[in-house]
């Protein structure tokens, strides 16, 4: 009986060559031995062939080889595997008999035998299963890859090593041959590479952690979609390695997933890795605050004050610059509730405000926030008949404070305001800032962008929001301010640290050609203290400009008009909103989106700390549910925080301060995406 070789004792193919014995395709020596680690010749290849395909049809004539004489023992095996195209002999007309062969023939014999197709994107498949890939000749590289994608491949100790110029043994040939007659469970699955993918474990298909080295092509799929969930940063190359498997502990254990307990991928495990979100699996992680703050301080190192990471990143940076022009458009669209709707859960019971009406404001809504960010007010928006309707949310959101630069918004929208209201049909793209009696000026957009984007084509920004400030008095100005808002507590009265750019400007309507607006040939001394709460409210005119009625609107502002500011406030060198996007991997699920922003960013001498500033507006579409043929989602909101860190060293401050508003707005942000501020 084959079982009674005695050299078998633990050898990896033990059951390989039992099972060939019990069908008498194999047989050992006459001393009882099989010698499984013994090379194997050609001539014993082809006996073996002849045996375990008696059935494989004739494709050709024998020819006559001289080293393979009709008394040599496998004579009949050689002729045989000649006529069915398995062997061929050598340019001089020799077979070789005694000839050691190598796998990668045995292989090519193997792949001809079964009739195994030639496989597209074979080389992929090489590169992916074998990390010796390269050295597969070319001529048999195609027969290579066709075992393995029909899984009749086994290689011995590592899965990963074809080893093609090696001669075979009589135990791998045992192991290739179970494989080719599909003799279940003969071969130990460590060695045996298998062609499935993610998609075909389904019903009662596993894979076994035996599998997973020798299994590249579910590996390579694994590491793709682990990539989506941010779990895995390697090279997408198949192999199962310590870092594919923390990714799918991870997995796992966030989705109460046993596949790493025990072991073994089934289909509810593959059900989940495909269908789960990337995307509401990043959000839930990015619950850690502290880690993403860590995340972003870390991107922080080597910078100062003067250039930090987001503060300073620049609007051209953003993969939304080319969307700009198109962002006034997608302010006009709202929900039409069949294709687009608001958050289901919104609760905004009330109406946007009128003009010199506060809002009710949620006290606590903000708690969540740092303590480095100590004053703050968010407005989430939702439609009702086409309406919007607001929930204030606020931390110490009415508290006067300075600013910094993101007030510098208000004295350009009031320009723009007092211009239509002299001429409503007055486009303020049009319009030239000049000396009053000048004949030359700046573009009104230029200046805008100027002041928002810090970039000085024209000026300094600071030099800018003062021109702006030049064509009201300080008490008109002021008291514009919180007619708007209904917070007469604040204080608006101030300039900007530098002279203005034009001491006594003119706003000149070039198509109309006249002057719009004179300056007041006011000074503008005194204190800039708002609250976050009257900059919200003034982002959130411009962006809901056309969702809300007459007597809540900037007064007089025509869209035509706003549409300039909307592209002005598009270019804050401050990008916090575009990092929150790309942290909470959002960017392939939305669509549309609008971020209006300004920052602000100094360092208070009096209080001995460092203070940050911003004012934004976003408005964007959450497109999964359409996977699930449900409406998409608008999410749109406005908001400003006020941080400050007293660490003692500007640098550090300012280094701190910018991780910390970073990862507050993109906390804010999550939170509208899973709608937990609605």
């Amino acid at each position: 009986m084959s079982s009674n070789f005695p050299d078998l004792d633990r050898h990896w193919a033990k059951s390989c060559i039992l099972a060939l014995g019990d069908r008498h395709i194999v047989q050992g020596f006459p001393d009882g031995t099989f010698r499984p680690d013994t090379p194997l010749t050609r001539a014993e290849f082809a006996a073996l062939m002849f045996v375990a395909f008696p059935n494989a049809p004739k494709v050709r004539d024998a020819v006559y080889f001289p080293d393979v004489s009709q008394t040599h023992w496998a004579y009949e095996a050689v002729i045989w595997g000649y006529e069915r195209g398995l062997f061929s002999g050598y340019p001089e007309g020799y077979f070789y008999p005694d000839l050691l062969i190598a796998r990668m023939q045995v292989m090519a014999v193997l792949v001809t035998a079964l009739h195994l197709p030639k496989p597209p994107n074979f080389d992929e498949t090489l590169t992916l299963y074998f990390d010796d890939a390269a050295e597969i000749p070319d001529w048999t590289r195609w027969a290579i890859a066709a075992a393995v994608s029909d899984n009749r491949l086994a290689n011995h100790p590592n899965v990963r090593l074809f080893r093609p110029t090696q001669n075979a043994t009589r135990g791998e040939l045992a192991a290739l041959l179970c494989l080719a007659l599909e003799m279940p469970n003969a071969v130990p699955l460590s060695y045996a590479t298998w062609s499935v993918n993610i998609y075909a474990i389904q019903g009662s298909v596993t894979v076994p952690y035996e599998r997973w080295q020798g299994c590249a092509r579910l590996m390579h799929d694994i590491q793709v979609i682990l990539t989506d969930f941010r779990l895995y940063c390697g090279a997408i190359d198949g192999r199962y390695t310590s870092t594919t498997e923390a990714g799918l502990t991870t997995f796992c254990d966030f989705y109460g997933l046993n596949a790493m307990k025990v072991g073994a991928f089934d289909s509810k495990f593959a059900w989940a890795l495909t269908s789960a979100d990337p995307i509401a699996f990043i959000l839930a992680q990015s619950q850690d605050r502290q880690q993403v703050y860590a995340t972003y301080l870390m991107q922080e190192e080597g910078l100062d004050a003067e250039k930090l990471a987001f503060l300073d990143r620049g609007y051209p940076t953003s993969r939304y610059a080319a969307d700009i022009p198109n962002f006034p458009d997608r302010l006009t669209q709202k929900p039409d509730g069949v294709t687009l709707v608001s958050p289901e859960s919104a609760i905004a019971p009330d109406l946007y405000p009128a003009r010199g009406e506060q809002p009710p404001m949620d006290a606590i809504g903000l708690d969540f926030l740092h303590p480095d960010i100590q004053q703050a007010c968010v407005c989430v928006g939702s439609f009702a008949e086409g309406m919007i309707r607001a929930r204030w949310l606020g931390k110490n959101a009415l508290q006067s404070a300075q600013l910094w630069s993101a007030t510098k918004i208000l004295p350009l929208l009031n320009v723009l305001c007092r211009a239509n209201a002299a001429h409503p049909e007055a486009q303020i793209r049009d319009c030239m800032v000049q000396p009053i009696d000048s004949s030359s000026g700046y573009g009104f957009y230029p200046l805008a962008v100027d002041l928002v984007s810090y970039q000085e084509v024209i000026g300094s920004s600071n030099a800018i929001a003062a021109l702006f400030k030049q064509f009201s008095t300080p008490e008109d100005l002021q008291s514009w301010v919180q007619q708007i808002t209904g917070n007469f507590d604040s204080d608006f009265l101030g300039r900007y640290g530098e002279p203005p750019l034009v001491e006594s400007p003119e706003l000149w309507s070039q198509p109309l050609a006249t002057a719009l607006l004179k300056a007041s040939f006011s000074d503008h001394t005194g204190n800039n203290a708002l609250s976050t709460y009257d900059l919200t409210r003034f982002i959130s005119l411009v962006g809901w400009h056309n969702h809300l009625f007459p007597g809540a609107q900037l007064p007089n502002a025509q869209w035509h008009s706003l549409e300039t500011a909307v592209r002005a406030l598009s270019t804050d060198t401050a990008r916090y909103i575009d990092v929150a996007i790309d942290q909470l991997g959002l960017a392939p699920a939305i669509e549309s989106p609008v971020i209006l922003s300004k920052l602000g960013f100094g360092r208070s001498d009096i209080r001995y700390q460092t203070e940050l500033s911003y004012v934004a507006f976003v408005q964007l579409i959450d497109k999964r549910p359409r996977a699930k043929d449900k409406p998409a989602i608008l999410h749109t909101i406005a908001m400003a925080l006020l941080g400050a860190n007293a660490e003692g060293d500007a640098d550090l401050e300012a280094r701190q301060l910018d991780a910390r508003m970073a990862a507050e707005v993109t906390e804010i942000l999550r939170r509208v995406l899973m709608q937990e501020l609605v």
